[in-house]
């Protein structure tokens, strides 16, 4: 045994807490450094990345999923899209029409309360 072991808790070494030299980057950003830009995606929608909830009855929801067990969909999200296009297609112009614009006044107060909202977390 050597002399310098000490028995059980003392015997672990302490760290090492000398100055160590900060590494430098690989690759910094430049212009001319376009690797860097891969990985950079523009912002998505706020109504594509924000989720939402349907207040449905019990009954109607095990109806729901139990046609989506029936069907090659995975998620609920593409079964509901699937149901919407295959309304949305009977419609006659009118009725297209005035969907088209009632969709897009849903959607810009959808994004105006998700703004809102976002900027209240901010305060």
């Amino acid at each position: 045994m050597t002399d310098n072991a000490k028995p059980g808790f003392f015997s672990k070494q302490k760290p090492d807490n000398s100055y160590k030299e900060i590494p430098k980057p690989k690759s910094a950003f430049t212009s001319d450094n376009t690797d860097l830009l891969e990985n950079i995606h523009p912002e998505e929608d706020v109504l594509k990345i924000n989720n939402k909830s349907l207040g449905i009855p019990a009954i109607v929801w095990c109806e729901f999923t139990a046609l989506l067990d029936t069907t090659d969909n995975d998620y609920t999200y593409e079964l509901l899209e699937e149901l919407i296009h295959e309304r949305t297609a009977r419609f006659d112009h009118n009725q297209k029409t005035t969907y088209n614009r009632i969709l897009e006044r849903k959607k810009d107060q959808e994004r105006e309360r998700i703004f809102k909202k976002e900027k209240r977390k901010k305060i």
